[in-house]
């Protein structure tokens, strides 16, 4: 029988820490709400898996690597397997001093909160360890209207824009949504709540400014846990190309709209919560993999138009940024880029897919399409940076963009991907990766299951 686990920390920055979300540099003035890490321990009789939900937009990789030897050294488990999953809100501090991203390059830290993160995340994840117990558990599912929206949308000039500001323009949207909200109920041998955890796929970007928050995911596991008694752990998925802006409603645009979101899969999940029935798991499974995702490729012309556009425009010009963003790209000396996966399942009734990056949701439900388990969960920004993962005809609307246009940046002065009227997501700025990357990824993903089902 698995045994489960819970456990949470609070990992609030000091109030001065700089916000990782936008182009422009905010300094934090104080806490709309704390930050936590939020971990599960599955314990399958051999050795234990943790599964940790951050309030970060990500976790850097060193912050995973020593968490795990913190792991190691604390609870005497060799080699441990960690996920650590970032909600991706865009009001929380940098995890680690990464300066090789645009994002990053002004955003000042406190190092000695750096320094003691993984210690932190630790705490979170000792008390899982220590909590675990025999459970029974249940899953359920809804799909969920009106929250969540693809932010790509085809023009009436044939273009593919990203978070268009001329609704009057715009012809459909270019993309496919997952409304999915899946939950893990949890229950001790009395039928006591013990725990639950949700994933739901939608970008987190709500609350702006320069409060510290979790934005609506942090509000959402906030919520629940203060209604059901219980821990709460939310899981995002794949929403490279959602958020929450419906371009004919205003109001999605405003403050209020965090509320709603909370509000709306809040009540949700409480009706799912009372409908599903626990009983005790016999089986799980891990499996692990470093995949390889082609690199874009940068050419000594775009390197030459770069180095043109970042002396020719100031520093918040939409087309200096991207320069930026292709000399650093063009630095990274290699192929492929590593994606930390792994997947996990109970039985045959939930499987889970973790990976880094933000992969388009029609990436997310090609995966799903392939798992063949009751419930399926994707899980994205897990154990480091990846950046955007747009699917193959996001790349070919961005070539058929710089047809129609001759220029694929305007000359704009730019904060955010709003206002750019361009195909942000497959932009050097937030996008590493080639068009082939979503061939690969499907294609490893097949191995991955396969090696997987001998487990099971």
């Amino acid at each position: 029988m698995v045994k489960i686990g819970f456990g949470h920390k609070k990992v609030t920055p000091p109030v001065g820490s700089g916000l990782i979300g936008y182009f422009e540099t905010r300094i934090s003035k104080g806490v709309k709400d704390d930050l936590y890490a939020r971990s599960i321990c599955f314990d399958g009789g051999e050795k234990p898996i943790f599964v940790v939900s951050t309030d970060f937009c990500w976790v850097e990789p060193s912050v995973v690597d020593r968490v795990k030897q913190l792991i190691s050294e604390r609870l005497g488990i060799v080699s441990p397997d960690v996920v650590i999953h970032g909600t991706h809100t865009h009001t929380g501090p940098l995890t680690s001093l990464n300066r090789q991203l645009i994002y990053t390059e002004n955003i000042p830290v406190d190092e000695k909160y750096i320094e003691q993160l993984p210690s932190m995340i630790c705490n979170a994840i000792e008390d899982s360890y220590r909590f675990r117990k025999n459970v029974r558990v249940g899953f359920g599912c809804v799909e969920v209207e009106g929250i969540s929206f693809i932010r790509r949308y085809r023009m009436k000039n044939g273009t593919v824009i990203t978070n268009p500001v001329d609704r009057s323009q715009i012809v459909e949207p270019s993309g496919e949504i997952d409304k999915t909200l899946n939950i893990m109920k949890v229950t001790d041998d009395n039928n006591n709540l013990v725990g639950i955890s949700i994933n739901f796929a939608l970008h987190p970007d709500t609350v702006g400014g320069d409060l510290i928050s979790g934005d609506w995911p942090g509000m959402l596991a906030e919520r629940c846990s203060k209604y059901f008694g219980c821990e709460a752990v939310f899981f995002n998925g794949a929403a490279g190309d959602i958020n929450h802006i419906n371009p004919y409603d205003s109001a999605t645009r405003t403050p209020e709209i965090t509320e709603k979101i909370v509000q709306t899969l809040f009540e949700n999940i409480k009706i799912i919560v009372q409908q599903i029935e626990c009983v005790p798991i016999e089986k799980l499974a891990f499996s692990r993999d470093i995949f390889k995702m082609p690199k874009r490729k940068i050419t000594e012309q775009q390197i030459e138009q770069a180095k043109q556009w970042i002396q020719k425009y100031p520093t918040t010009n939409l087309r200096a940024i991207v320069g930026r963003a292709l000399l650093k790209q063009a630095e990274i000396n290699a192929n492929f880029l590593n994606n930390d996966v792994a997947l996990l399942s109970l039985d045959r009734k939930m499987g889970a897919f973790f990976m880094s990056g933000e992969p388009f949701s029609s990436i997310g439900l090609k995966i799903k399409s392939m798992m063949n388990f009751d419930y399926k969960w994707v899980v994205e920004n897990c154990n480091g940076f990846a950046g955007y993962i747009p699917d193959e005809r996001a790349f070919k609307a961005a070539e058929e963009n710089k047809k129609i246009k001759g220029e694929e940046f305007p000359a704009v002065n730019v904060f955010e991907s709003i206002g750019m009227e361009a195909s942000y997501e497959t932009s050097p700025i937030p996008c590493r990766v080639a068009p082939d990357v979503e061939k690969a990824i499907l294609s490893q993903f097949q191995q991955l299951l396969e090696r997987h089902k001998k487990l099971i």
